[in-house]
């Protein structure tokens, strides 16, 4: 009897310990721990924007003038009419008198929402004279550059952009060939932002 007693707690044990392990295991199974957690998201923007410069808006122009002996033609950046000096006379009458006129941007939109990252340029002018030639080969030289604002100061920008004007002096020859004469090479200006 003791032997049938033994095996019937055996069988018991079994039972249970098979029990106990099926019901850990199905347990396991089923018990998933929660994570604890958030999500974001974020979008990915990019904005392509014109490249910081200069573009030039307008030419400068002396205009027509009437030479005689020699003399100047004085341009303003301000756009007054141009003075003159010795024996040189400026022709009103289908005549332009135009100081060059650039645009100075810092390579955004001109948003005044848009948060700015240049307040304004210092600029440089030509050291340098430059040569203007008629068809028939004959020359002038323009020097003595000016600028509004000035070259000694600096620019500001309003909304992303300055504007720029360039004057400069035209020596007239005594007698000088008559034409149109045009820059050899255009003059360059440079900014440099801050």
């Amino acid at each position: 009897m003791a032997k049938k007693n033994y095996v019937k707690t055996l069988r018991i044990i079994l039972f249970l310990f098979n029990f106990l392990y099926l019901s850990l295991f199905i347990a396991g199974a089923q018990v998933i721990p929660a994570e604890i957690g958030t999500r974001a998201s974020a979008k990915i923007t990019g904005t392509i924007v014109s490249p910081i410069g200069i573009i030039k808006v307008k030419d400068m122009s002396f205009g027509k003038i009437v030479s005689g002996n020699a003399g100047t033609v004085q341009l303003n950046p301000e756009g007054d009419f141009p003075l003159t000096t010795g024996e040189v006379a400026l022709q009103t009458i289908n005549s332009v008198f135009a100081a060059a006129e650039l645009e100075v941007n810092d390579g955004l939109n001109n948003s005044p929402t848009t948060q700015h990252f240049f307040t304004g340029y210092s600029i440089t002018l030509p050291t340098n004279d430059i040569t203007m030639v008629n068809e028939l080969g004959n020359t002038m030289r323009v020097s003595n550059f000016i600028s509004s604002p000035s070259a000694s100061g600096y620019g500001n920008f309003t909304n992303g952009k300055g504007i720029l004007k360039v004057g400069a002096t035209l020596y007239v020859q005594p007698f000088q060939g008559l034409g149109k004469y045009v820059s050899v090479t255009p003059f360059a200006v440079t900014v440099n932002f801050y």
